[in-house]
């Protein structure tokens, strides 16, 4: 693990704590080749969707509106992100990483899920890294210190 990859996972952390989700924040940051930040994003719902309690504690409800925050990097990027890599605070769903191969993201770095995260979406997890690893696109877990 490079001293970048340390800097950009602890600012997908930071990005993390912008969300509202009171369960789980999520944050991911993408960077260039010469690591430049090209985009950032948080889970959370879409602009002018009010985010109340009733729907934030609506663990159904909260799941239909969230973007997930490589969705948000993906549509703040303003570039093209062909070649980059994301840091991600968890690991990718399935439907996140179609997104992220779809885009052209070259890498995937992400924090080692927290114990039990990896219970509930064990399913989803191993369909994403499938997916990386059948589309040539680098995916690695690291613990952030």
């Amino acid at each position: 693990m490079s001293k970048w990859d340390r800097r950009f996972l602890g600012l997908a952390n930071l990005v993390a704590t912008w969300s509202k989700d009171p369960s789980t924040g999520v944050g991911a940051v993408i960077v260039d080749s010469k690591n430049r930040i090209v985009s950032m994003g948080y889970n959370g719902f879409p602009r002018a969707v009010c985010d109340s309690d009733e729907a934030l504690f609506d663990r159904d409800e909260k799941l239909r509106r969230t973007i997930h925050a490589e969705e948000n990097a993906l549509l703040f990027a303003g570039r093209p992100v062909e070649g980059c890599t994301i840091y991600v605070t968890h690991p990718p769903c399935a439907r996140c990483a179609a997104k992220l191969i779809q885009a052209g993201i070259a890498r995937v770095v992400a924090q080692m899920p927290a114990e039990g995260f990896g219970e509930r979406w064990a399913a989803d997890m191993r369909s994403a890294s499938a997916m990386f690893l059948e589309a040539g696109v680098g995916f690695e877990y690291i613990e952030n210190r």
